[in-house]
């Protein structure tokens, strides 16, 4: 009994730092959000989390948090309707160095999660990720429906 009892403590208090990271995420990133055009969603400007997996990230801000805040496909074809856009998000392969992973548009063997990339001459969608693989240049932009009206 009191183990258990000591195990309830353990996975409240790492759910409370999990509520913590991403607060202090979302403080730490308050004025760099981006109005995606056409929408009302906005877009973090810059990668951030970079060189960690899909299953890091998930430890660090939680599966709830990644699922509703990743990117979609959807939001990434709205940016992509925006040259104005892309290079400010250096999703026009001005930067090679910006990758992100986004919300998985299609099911594959229960995987959540994709990878926006761009080399010098194109941009492309991968689907096929492992929630394992991370790379240097490989991170997370998260998305967020706009509050009120801020047009």
């Amino acid at each position: 009994m009191k183990t258990q009892n000591i195990q309830e403590k353990i996975n409240k208090k790492e759910k409370e730092i999990i509520e913590l990271k991403q607060k202090l995420a979302e403080e730490q990133n308050k004025n760099t959000w981006i109005r995606i055009t056409g929408t009302d969603y906005e877009v973090e400007k810059e990668v951030h989390h970079k060189g960690k997996s899909y299953n890091e990230l998930v430890k660090e801000f939680g599966e709830d948090y990644l699922k509703e805040h990743l990117l979609t496909l959807k939001l990434i074809g709205e940016i992509c309707e925006h040259p104005e856009l892309m290079k400010e998000l250096k999703m026009d392969s001005s930067s090679t160095k910006d990758d992100f992973f986004f919300k998985q548009p299609f099911p594959q063997n229960g995987k959540d999660v994709a990878r926006f990339f761009v080399d010098s001459d194109y941009a492309c969608l991968y689907c096929r990720n492992d929630a394992d693989y991370s790379g240097g240049s490989l991170g997370v932009r998260f998305a967020k429906k706009i509050k009120g009206d801020k047009k």
